[in-house]
């Protein structure tokens, strides 16, 4: 049935086949394997158990294939074999292979897991071993299984040997494959995918990682998973299959997939568009910011994703840099998986051909935006790394191509720090582990990707608590830090307080370990340095115990607020949380205020450490809606949140996790998704003498405006000048955030930019500062008094990064000018 003329071993998998051959082989340790590029991690695993280097063969994006050039000069004296894959169901010429090969003296695997085209092609026959996959996705899937076409019987017999020691298959374990097989089946059909996504988003979990452990693609002990011997309903299996193989089937799968290929637009291309052969085992494409172009076919109802057939690029080992693998590692950074085979209907097909050519011309994958979309742009591209390593390897590319890079969390940065066009976007969310807990000496390191909500996740069940954190926990680490955010608690306010130390990837490539005593002028400038010096990586943060608080809230007059402060909690040790929220009724407007306090205290309760969520999302978010359209709506919610409120012999007992989380910081009511207007935020950082002065004018300006203010929110901020760029250097102050909403038409905009204009020369003259985070258009001669040391902190980044290859639309209108100018003044 299957290369009838050569001896044929049946194996567990073609992994499960590598491994006993290499096993047999027994190559001297150190010995080189030659592979290509584009494979399985596990293949590149299983070289290394045996003791052996991996080095990878560049591949040409057209063909699929090495050129025979790259293998040559690959070769070296402890060359052993070759491995070449035939990918996506391409077939790279062997002919010059083998014969290079056979004059080296050198053995040739071929990897056939993703060729499978029948019995006409079982392997070059002047292959040593040629290995076939039928696995749950392949061509003729056995759901499991593979056939390996061994050339030398006493390599055959070896191998043998070594498989009769492997534990066998259970039926109830290949019943388990079966199951899951159907499953993903299922999961192909455009609508069910469509609802599967959206029931991933709805409940917070990864598309990819749960698609990825349904496949079983994210196994960690993969080599006990791959050392089985066959069970006899796999080999039945199996069997059936090969006799029963249908060559029309297949001739359908390359005619379907053709005839996709001539409807693509121009722009895009697809792996291997000039190979000799291609059966199209499966059908990328190659675009740019893969992932965003994933979730638009997501949201359109189409199963394209990048988790694909779990490839990976090979890296290449010490001392042999010279094998890197660009043009693999770039064909790998787009591919695109996508549903193009005879079982989905054909008007599918052209939906999805269609839908594909709209997203390549309005490209909405390519187009970021701050959450309030106030300013916007086109990327170049969009990385999403999940490694310091892929990070690097961005950056590189980027200072090779030219082009300039920004990053982005969650997207809340608004005041233009985030993005211009044509940059390439780092997309910092999937860079998001936690890499270390030490309990003892209370500190964390985490990549800067996490958000706050997962970082307390991580540190709550050890009775831990961040030291400082920004109000909401929704936002990355890296993101935070980039703004030097600040929180509640009035003794550590600013998250600069509790940074112990960083590493940070410079625009060169080079990566330095920075604390307050090591690299300090990086310190001082990346902390609230919006991006602009280098690519956060890892963050070592401070702890304190996870203590428990007494929650109250009272409403007193706003001009009293000063007095209260300083009675209730600078004179107060206990008193460790502050919040005010004044009055948006039109009838009060900031005349009263809500101030919320959080005591320490011995009571406690059942549960009080667990961590909350939100609650009332629906009561809220109809509250804050009528504020939003209403004059008596704002009314209406003022009196609501204070009846919600209580006084302040009422009181409710909170850890100091759940003080900073919801549901005590709302972030879900606040959500408003509408193309016509938005909601926006500004801050001031007023030094307390000079409080009242301020909301008075305030006051007066929104009345004068006619703003549709949607909350203000009032917090302490301590005097501290360890950051370059800082808000509050000389006296202590009271942050001001005030959200309002307007319209996004260019008349809306306009007039919201003045009013920020105002408001912004109103803080400046009662000796305050505005949030550069927030800020807007922005005159050369306000941003100078506000920040004195901007020029100096532009020519700080300039020093560290000459090129200026980290960037944001707010460097480009402020630093780059300045900095054009000095450097004309010397000429």
């Amino acid at each position: 049935m299957f290369a009838p003329a050569y001896p044929v071993l049946s194996a567990f998998t073609v992994r499960t086949g590598f491994d006993l051959c290499l096993g047999a082989l027994a190559f001297p340790v150190g010995s080189e394997i030659l592979m290509t590029a584009l494979t399985i991690p596990e293949m590149v695993n299983i070289v290394k158990h045996h003791g052996l280097v991996a080095i990878p063969l560049d591949i040409e994006g057209s063909t699929m294939a090495p050129e025979m050039a790259t293998i040559e000069s690959a070769i070296t004296e402890r060359t052993r074999a070759i491995v070449v894959a035939h990918l996506f169901g391409t077939r790279v010429p062997m002919g010059p292979v083998i014969e290079l090969a056979k004059k080296r003296g050198i053995l040739v695997i071929e990897d056939c897991a993703q060729a499978f085209t029948g019995p006409d092609y079982t392997g070059h026959p002047g292959t040593d071993v040629a290995m076939f996959s039928f696995g749950s996705i392949k061509t003729m899937t056995a759901l499991g299984g593979a056939l390996l076409r061994v050339k030398d019987a006493e390599l055959l017999r070896k191998m043998r040997m070594i498989q009769r020691i492997h534990p066998a298959q259970t039926r109830k374990q290949f019943a388990g494959i079966v199951l899951t097989h159907v499953m993903l089946k299922l999961f192909t059909l455009p609508l069910l995918f469509g609802m599967f996504y959206r029931g991933c988003r709805l409940f917070g979990a990864d598309f990819e990682s749960v698609i990825a452990k349904v496949r079983g693609l994210d196994e960690e002990d993969w080599l006990k998973e791959i050392q089985w011997q066959c069970s006899y309903p796999l080999l039945a299996l199996l069997t059936h299959r090969l006799r029963t193989f249908s060559a029309a089937r297949l001739k359908q799968r390359v005619s379907a997939a053709e005839e996709f290929a001539k409807t693509l637009p121009w722009k895009i291309s697809y792996p291997g568009d000039h190979a000799e052969f291609h059966s199209f085992w499966i059908f990328p494409i190659l675009v740019e910011a893969r992932e965003r172009f994933m979730e638009e076919l997501h949201r359109r109802g189409f199963d394209g994703t990048a988790a694909g057939s779990a490839l990976a690029v090979i890296e290449p080992p010490p001392g042999r840099e010279n094998r890197e693998p660009e043009k693999t590692r770039e064909l790998y950074r787009k591919l695109l998986y996508l549903p193009v085979y005879p079982k989905v209907p054909a008007r599918e097909r052209q939906r999805l051909s269609k839908e594909i050519a709209q997203i390549s011309k309005d490209a909405p994958h390519l187009h970021v935006t701050d959450a309030r979309r106030v300013y916007s742009a086109l990327a170049g591209t969009i990385e999403t790394p999940r490694s310091a390593a892929e990070i690097r390897k961005a950056v590189h590319r980027a200072q090779r191509d030219g082009v300039p890079v920004c990053m982005m969390g969650t997207g809340h940065n608004l005041g233009g720090h985030a993005f211009v066009n044509g940059a390439m976007v780092l997309d910092m969310r999937q860079f998001n582990r936690v890499l270390a807990l030490d309990k003892e000496r209370k500190r964390i390191t985490v990549e800067s990707g996490i958000t706050w909500d997962n970082v307390q996740e991580a540190v709550s069940p050890a009775g831990l608590a961040l030291k400082a954190m920004q109000s909401d926990n929704i936002f990355t680490v890296g993101g935070s830090l980039a703004a030097n955010a600040h929180g509640r608690d009035t003794r550590f306010p600013t998250l600069a307080e509790s940074v112990l130390g960083f590493r940070i990837l410079l625009a060169d490539g080079s990566v330095k370990s920075v604390t307050r005593e090591e690299n300090p002028d990086l310190f001082r400038n990346a902390i609230g340095g919006y991006g602009l010096f280098g690519v956060l990586l890892d963050v070592d943060l401070e702890l304190v115990e996870d203590c428990v608080y007494e929650q109250s809230s009272t409403v007193i007059p706003l001009h009293g607020l000063v007095d209260y402060f300083e009675k209730e909690v600078r004179a107060n040790s206990l008193t460790e949380l502050f919040l005010a929220r004044p009055s948006i009724s039109p009838g009060c407007l900031l005349e009263d205020t809500i101030v919320t306090l959080w005591r320490k205290t011995d009571r406690t309760r059942k549960g009080v450490f667990q961590l909350d969520h939100e609650r009332h999302v629906a009561r809220d978010r109809f509250l804050f809606g009528l504020s939003r359209r209403y004059q008596w709506g704002k009314a209406l919610r003022w009196h609501a949140e204070k009846f919600m409120a209580g006084g302040a012999s009422q009181t409710t007992i909170v850890s100091r996790n759940n003080a900073m989380r919801p549901p005590v910081s709302g972030v879900k009511m606040l959500e408003h998704d509408s193309t016509k207007d938005a909601d926006v935020i500004q801050e001031f950082f007023i030094p307390i003498p000079r409080f009242m002065t301020f909301m008075e004018g305030m006051r007066r300006l929104l009345v004068e405006d006619g703003t549709n203010l949607l909350g203000v929110t009032l917090r302490y901020v301590k005097a501290n000048d360890e950051t370059a760029l800082s808000y509050a250097p000389r006296e202590d102050a009271f942050a001001v955030i005030l959200y309002f909403n307007e319209l996004c038409s260019a008349a809306g905009r306009a007039r919201g930019d003045e009013l920020i204009r105002r408001l912004n020369r109103l803080a400046l003259q009662c000796r305050g500062t505005f949030y550069l985070t927030y800020v807007r258009d922005l005159d050369r001669d306000s941003l100078k008094q506000a920040y004195p040391g901007i020029d100096a902190f532009f020519q700080k980044k300039h020093a560290v990064d000459p090129e200026n290859r980290f960037t944001s639309r707010f460097f480009e209108m402020h630093g780059k000018r300045e900095l054009a100018k000095r450097a004309a003044s010397r000429s």
